[in-house]
């Protein structure tokens, strides 16, 4: 027995109903597992993610979060009752739970304290002077470090509760008198922008997308139908996240609004077909002509879209790579089931439809009129601004640093701009000297150079001061006296006793293998540095040390980690993939589109028009000084894949007008007409649908947003003027040619 339409309908929304509890229930899990760390996108091959994770085993580099007040100097007792408070509620709260979320709370007033305490002695002068930059502000504002236990890095959340707790219980402080920061905070605060991107954003992005489609669509059976495929694809797209095994992070936050309005443009491209027909030949039979005539572009379409974003499986960064699979996946499958769905339904319940309005149109008719009389001038001007425009690509940069996830005024942005201008800068990059157990270099020698090191750390702009175990140790004599020689052996003592604790602060670390010093300086989040001359410049400075000590051998070896070197090499790859991502775009694409309408050059020209956008766009954020974000860096290859969408509607209508003797420029006016509703639709409910998540806290959603609605306009002012314009120069004998 053969299936009708609509009893193959009947069975895909029972399927759709049947799996929506199962998916609505993993997407939320999904929602749940949010945990954003630009470090773990990088490859686990890369060089400086294997570096830095060696570091934070080999010195038990814990997470940290640091709180300070308004009025928190060196000498306020408070900071000796803060640790205390969170010591006891610490201690209160693992006999609840397993384990404790503090190895131990730092301040500048302890800190302070037992430097000026036998047996350093050292002076009030002296030691501010070692712990400015690091726990003393250039004020005297000072703060706590609170560091973290592993079961407090992974319960970050309560964690940070007990210190908020702490801070309004104990030391009765509003909290808009505390400063809470840290690595901790700020991730929590991106995961808590993601999930209300997703979450409460999504509800006025549908309700966007509910009007338009009523507006367009003007039947509740095509309403409910378009956006009930696109809601159980933007859920399924979530759910395939924890489904797949992997954490729900930033860059899943755009796939299910995209995957929502990309389902949404396949069904008003297939309904205005339906309407089409009905004007044509009549009602009866026009679900089954619809399907005939709109199957093709629409999966040609989707496919197009789904080369787009599976080019970005050239990236490097996982989450890109994860997020390219996952949606490209969830675009071919809602297209399936729009095809699959919608006729049998529309053959069943047809709605009531009506002719074109009147203004519609008159200004399409307008618009065919002004590009077939002025194709010249539209040509030379669309072809002149897109080649202005891509003279800035080469000016692009990249950024990924976790200050620049959250909008400026964000609550905890303020946060860490106070805790830097008043205490200390908040990236820290670290050099570990490695001495082999074989080098012949005495404690002194190595204490010399660690101290060369430290001195051209701390000294290189833009770093402002550094620690290291010689913050914790007397100051190095210089001389052969004999004052001097008691000094080397009460160092001596003194280190032979402190080097547990040394090691327990994560300063030394001595295995039978080699004995490793830390020295961390710290670099400004929030000025303009340029990471990648710093780094150089650094770099540099510590092999002179090694070259003026003549200890660059192969017994000692010194090395350059840290967060600002593992995003730094984030951004070179972002930059590399935003490159790689688009040129592969551009080829696949241009395959599928010269396969599909078999055409060389029809298949060539038809590129124009996308590329347009993206040369416009991303040209102007060069011009403009832009950082591309790893949101942005996505819309590229994705509005690529988008945009094509109408372009394939509008060359397929146009080859079938010049099926006759019809003249190029005649075919594309009516195809103007024609297919002009449809792509001007489906531009306005993708776009605006899109463009309500600007007012995300979350930048990456907000710049995807603005980036994608920006696009989409300009991909269609050039499928609805550069493209014709383009096509007009065509002659009908090289038309009929590309038929062949």
């Amino acid at each position: 027995m053969r299936l009708t339409l609509f009893h193959r309908s009947l069975i895909v929304l029972g399927c759709i109903l049947v799996a929506a509890p199962l998916v609505v229930v993993t997407a939320g899990r999904s929602l749940e597992s949010m945990y954003n760390s630009p470090v773990m996108w990088i490859p686990p091959q890369s060089e400086q993610r294997r570096r830095f994770f060696e570091f934070v085993d080999d010195f038990r580099a814990a997470d940290v979060i640091l709180v300070s007040w308004q009025g928190c100097t060196v000498d306020d007792e408070r900071l000796d009752r803060f640790a205390a408070a969170l010591a006891r509620a610490d201690g209160g709260h693992s006999g609840v739970h397993s384990g404790t979320l503090f190895d131990r709370v730092l301040s500048g007033r302890s800190s302070l304290l037992a430097l000026q305490s036998p047996p350093l002695e050292l002076s009030r002068r002296q030691a501010m002077r070692r712990l400015r930059g690091s726990l003393i502000g250039p004020d005297d504002v000072s703060c706590a470090i609170a560091v973290l236990t592993p079961n407090g890095a992974v319960r970050r959340d309560t964690a940070i509760a007990m210190v908020r707790s702490v801070l309004q219980d104990e030391l009765e402080l509003s909290a808009q008198q505390t400063r809470v920061g840290g690595t901790p905070v700020i991730g929590k605060a991106i995961d808590d922008a993601s999930v209300h991107s997703m979450l409460w954003l999504s509800l006025p992005s549908t309700a966007v997308i509910v009007l338009l489609c009523g507006l367009f669509l003007r039947s509740w059976r095509m309403i409910l139908l378009v956006l009930g495929v696109g809601f159980f694809g933007e859920q399924l797209a979530i759910s395939l996240v924890e489904l797949t095994g992997h954490t729900m992070n930033a860059v899943f936050v755009v796939m299910s609004p995209l995957v929502f309005v990309l389902s949404a443009s396949t069904g008003i491209h297939l309904c205005n077909y339906y309407r089409d027909e009905v004007d044509a030949r009549g009602r009866s039979g026009a679900a089954e002509r619809m399907l005939r005539i709109g199957w093709k572009p629409c999966l040609l379409s989707a496919t197009t879209t789904a080369a787009g974003l599976l080019s970005l499986l050239v990236s490097e960064i996982t989450a890109v790579r994860q997020f390219a699979m996952i949606s490209a996946g969830c675009v071919l499958l809602t297209t399936l089931l729009m095809l699959l769905t919608l006729p049998g339904v529309l053959q069943r319940w047809p709605p009531a439809t009506r002719v074109r309005s009147g203004w519609t149109v008159r200004w399409l008719s307008r618009l065919a009129s002004v590009v077939a009389g002025r194709r010249t001038l539209v040509a030379v001007a669309g072809l002149s601004v897109m080649a202005a425009a891509a003279l800035g690509l080469g000016r692009l940069r990249t950024t990924v640093q976790v200050f620049d996830l959250l909008t400026d005024d964000h609550p905890v942005i303020q946060d860490h701009r106070w805790l830097e201008s008043q205490v200390l800068p908040l990236v820290p990059v670290e050099t570990v000297a490695r001495f082999d157990a074989a080098s012949p270099l005495t404690l002194f020698d190595r204490l010399r150079l660690v101290r060369q090191l430290h001195a051209s750390a701390a000294s290189g702009p833009p770093a402002r001061g550094a620690t290291s175990a010689l913050t914790f140790l007397p100051s190095l004599p210089t001389s052969n006296s004999v004052r001097a020689s008691v000094q080397r052996t009460v160092i001596a003592e003194r280190f032979s006793r402190d080097r547990v604790s040394l090691a327990e602060l994560g300063y030394l670390r001595e295995t039978p293998e080699a004995q490793s010093w830390r020295i961390t300086t710290r670099v400004p989040a929030f000025e303009q540095v340029d990471a990648s001359a710093y780094l150089s410049d650094l770099a540099a400075a510590h092999a002179a040390v090694l070259d003026r000590a003549a200890a660059s051998r192969d017994d000692v070896s010194v090395t350059v980690t840290g967060v600002m070197p593992v995003i730094e090499s984030a951004q070179q790859m972002l930059l590399q993939d935003l490159i790689g991502s688009f040129f592969t775009a551009m080829l696949v694409i241009a395959a599928v589109i010269i396969i599909a309408l078999r055409s060389v050059p029809l298949g060539l020209l038809a590129m124009i028009p996308n590329v347009f956008p993206i040369c416009v766009l991303f040209g102007l954020m060069g011009w403009m000084d832009r950082p591309l974000d790893i949101g942005v860096m996505m819309t590229a290859s994705v509005a690529l894949g988008i945009a094509v969408d109408d372009t394939v509607h509008f060359l397929l209508y146009w080859r079938r007008e010049l099926a006759g003797d019809t003249r190029a420029a005649v075919a594309v006016a009516r195809t103007i007409t024609h297919c002009g509703n449809a792509i001007t639709q489906t531009t306005v409910v993708c776009g605006l649908g899109l463009l309500v998540f600007a007012w995300s806290d979350f930048e990456p959603t907000r710049r995807f947003a603005w980036m994608m609605f920006l696009l989409l306009s300009a991909a269609l002012v050039a499928d609805l003027m550069l493209l014709p314009a383009l096509l007009c120069g065509r002659h009908r004998k090289d038309s009929r040619l590309d038929q062949l």
